[in-house]
């Protein structure tokens, strides 16, 4: 059973979903100074501010809770320009990614709270007060997924599988964080992994959310040439040597997830793009390399592929970034703008979580990049 893509929205700092992804693919940046900290390094005569990559105008005056919530909200607006969500019924499910509150500062849970509970505790607080905002009522499941990088590909894999069993008709999948809050900065800049002119290797911290609405039902064309998107597979990893380890990660765990969907796709119609959540840290730099060793191994005509690194537009975003990273390569696919008719999306958290997803055009659809 086929899982298409229906519709998909964004909140970043270029914009709703389809200014943001041309904006990225013209390389137009909007990073901005953090308005709350300030970082010295030896030798500096002053503090200078974080660059962070921050919403322009919604999250302005929100913290915490309330601007995760402002940050679904915008999403859901957007996405609402392209379906009408108040169609949406019981046979539709939320899958929401989320970071763990403690990371960001929030005081939620128990103190012997696990994870997966305090990110559900996080998510019904979010997700509740986004749709009580937006007057929708969703009575369909809900699920929240933690990870970091790799949440929105474990919340992918859990809407593709109840698809596909039959128990939904649609699935709106969704990842939202904010990196550029006084707590998070100064825990990035205490373990210096922030980018400064000082320090190249590092991240520059974000703030996004984006979703994409799945569903078994083939859309509706909406422009005439515009092809339909299918996600075709997820699959999820472990990394034995996660960040923090006696020895850096080889990427076997990581390449072996895009072995997995590739081999799941069955045989490729083209050469796919490489979507990348590479933040600019050394440990990911290390380990993208060795995935592309490994992947010129498994078979010599993915050797020398074109790869884009969202990143570098939207900053590192936690648990959105596999949401942003798959906008922009759906996008990307609907418009023609890539040079392959599939695109392979790649996920390593900070921890031992991996995955890839492979998203592609229907085979009715003249085949870019094909392989010969």
């Amino acid at each position: 059973m086929k899982v298409f893509v229906e519709a998909l929205g964004m909140a970043s700092c270029l914009g709703p979903v389809i200014p943001a992804c041309a904006a990225f693919r013209a390389n137009l940046l909007r990073p901005s100074p953090s308005p709350d900290v300030d970082v010295a390094h030896p030798g500096d005569e002053a503090p200078r501010p974080v660059t962070i990559c921050a919403l322009p105008v919604a999250t302005f005056g929100f913290s915490g809770v309330g601007r995760l919530v402002v940050l679904a909200c915008e999403v859901l607006k957007d996405v609402g320009t392209r379906v009408d969500l108040r169609g949406l019924g019981p046979e539709t499910g939320v899958y929401l990614a989320l970071p763990d509150p403690w990371e960001r500062g929030l005081d939620l849970g128990e103190p012997d709270a696990t994870e997966a509970l305090r990110v559900e505790a996080l998510g019904r607080r979010v997700l509740e007060a986004s749709l009580r905002n937006m007057g929708l009522e969703w009575p369909g499941p809900r699920c929240f997924f933690g990870g970091g990088h790799v949440a929105f590909a474990r919340a992918l894999h859990a809407a593709q599988a109840a698809l596909r069993n039959g128990g939904l008709r649609s699935c709106l999948v969704m990842g939202v964080d904010c990196l550029v809050e006084e707590p998070t900065l100064h825990a990035l800049a205490d373990g210096r992994r922030l980018k400064t002119p000082e320090q190249p290797v590092g991240l520059t911290p974000g703030e996004a959310g984006a979703a994409l609405l799945l569903t078994t039902e083939r859309p509706a064309q909406r422009s005439m040439g515009e092809p339909q998107v299918v996600l075709h597979a997820v699959r999820l990893g472990e990394e034995p040597h996660p960040r923090g380890s006696d020895r850096p990660s080889d990427g076997r765990a990581l390449a072996a997830c895009a072995e997995a969907v590739l081999a799941g796709a069955g045989a490729l119609r083209a050469r796919p793009l490489l979507v990348s959540d590479h933040n600019g840290e050394e440990g990911r730099a290390r380990e993208w390399g060795m995935v592309l060793l490994h992947l010129r191994e498994l078979d010599a005509s993915l050797g020398g592929l074109q790869a884009w690194y969202p990143s570098i537009g939207f900053g590192d975003v936690g648990a959105a970034m596999g949401a942003v990273s798959a906008c922009v390569a759906v996008r990307g696919l609907q418009r023609g703008n890539t040079p392959s008719s599939v695109s392979l999306v790649f996920a390593s958290a900070d921890d031992s979580g991996r995955g890839a997803v492979l998203i592609g055009t229907t085979a009715a659809h003249p085949s870019r990049g094909a392989l010969p």
